[in-house]
């Protein structure tokens, strides 16, 4: 029995290698003539282009995953399934699901992989691709961001600075909360509608000094406050703002804590959080999905399972979106959101296997 599933195993592997080979560079190509030209204008060298995507290959990876997954469990089960082999292994007794066991560990060793990478190396490596970008084709582009959101900034040891938005133009924060801890318990608070910095000082607009103690909380009003041994600069504020892409899991979750002490809504983030575990774990719906699917016998050749396959992930993947745009936009639980393309696959997966038991 271990030389069949060596065998299944080999046969899996072989065509997952060589989809995540050749989507790869595929991706690369396509996004290669996308950039060319300002890779070309900015007179970026060839070993700083290709250290680019040295940098963006965890992530295309991560991304390309659930179809080189689907393409191989496709080619492989059906190539069986062409050739017979899969109604020999039936004719000796085993079960469809017992000949796709093998494949099932691997899905699962597959999407445990993808979510350890995802968290261990994806978000670095992002980083140092926008950093790389920002350096030799951006020059330094970073500073002229016109938007930045939902900043959370350690001012010093005891004190936090929270910005709900902030303008780069005009150099001004908006929904500001500057907060103060003694041994991890919150003993001031300055909130403002606005921080503006003028003549090298930042300036709180329109706010309330919240002191706390004893349980008991002092609130007073001002219209303007100076800030005088704040020493970060608007700069500082325009570097500190990550993607969700560049986040490692925990990084996100810290960030989500921050936005919900000051009143913000998370929801946004907590999609996109949420994903960094959903979407990993596609592999293993994708191998449940197309493997049973594949098993029937048909005539048909490698160009319609490679368009079956295709098909099937943009499927998913719309499915992806159109969670995290609906979660996004709060019309369902960002739980629900980021897991509904699962779901969704996950009970055409349990009806295929099932089907194909019978």
């Amino acid at each position: 029995m271990k030389i069949l599933d060596k065998y299944i195993v080999r046969n899996f592997l072989a065509t997952l290698a060589f989809a995540l080979i050749a989507f790869s560079v595929i991706f690369i190509i396509i996004d290669l003539v996308g950039f060319m030209d300002r890779f070309i204008d900015q007179k970026v060298g060839f070993f700083i282009v290709a250290k680019y995507y040295i940098f963006y290959l965890p992530y295309i990876i991560v991304l390309i995953l659930p179809v080189a997954t689907l393409l191989a469990s496709l080619f492989s089960v059906g190539q069986m399934s062409r050739y017979n082999e899969l109604i020999a292994m039936q004719s000796s007794g085993l079960s469809i699901i017992r000949i796709l066991y093998p494949l099932i560990v691997l899905g699962i060793i597959i999407s445990i992989t993808a979510a350890y990478g995802g968290e261990r190396f994806v978000p670095l490596t992002n980083q140092k691709k926008t950093e790389l970008y920002q350096t030799h084709v951006d020059k330094m582009k970073l500073r002229s961001k016109t938007q930045t959101k939902n900043i959370s900034l350690q001012v010093d040891e005891n004190r936090w600075l929270l910005i709900g938005f902030f303008d780069n133009k005009t150099n001004t924060a908006f929904k500001v909360s500057i907060q103060k801890y003694v041994q991890k318990m919150l003993v001031s608070r300055f909130d403002a509608d606005r921080m503006i910095w003028e003549k090298e000082k930042w300036i709180l607009i329109n706010g309330y000094i919240r002191q706390f103690s004893n349980n008991k909380e002092n609130a007073t009003a001002f219209d303007e406050l100076e800030l005088g041994d704040i020493r970060f600069r608007p700069e500082d504020i325009a570097k500190v703002q990550k993607t969700t892409e560049e986040m490692s899991y925990w990084e996100l979750n810290n960030f989500i804590k921050e936005v919900k002490r000051t009143g913000g809504n998370p929801d946004r983030w907590l999609v996109d959080l949420y994903l960094k575990i959903a979407f990993p774990f596609a592999n293993l719906i994708i191998i449940l999905f197309g493997a049973p699917l594949a098993s029937r016998k048909t005539r048909s050749g490698r160009s319609v399972s490679f368009g079956i396959s295709l098909f099937i992930c943009f499927l998913y993947f719309g499915f992806i979106k159109v969670g995290q745009s609906l979660g996004h936009n709060g019309t369902i639980p960002p739980l629900l959101a980021a897991w509904l393309g699962n779901i969704f696959f996950g009970i055409g997966a349990v009806y295929i296997v099932m089907k194909s038991s019978k």
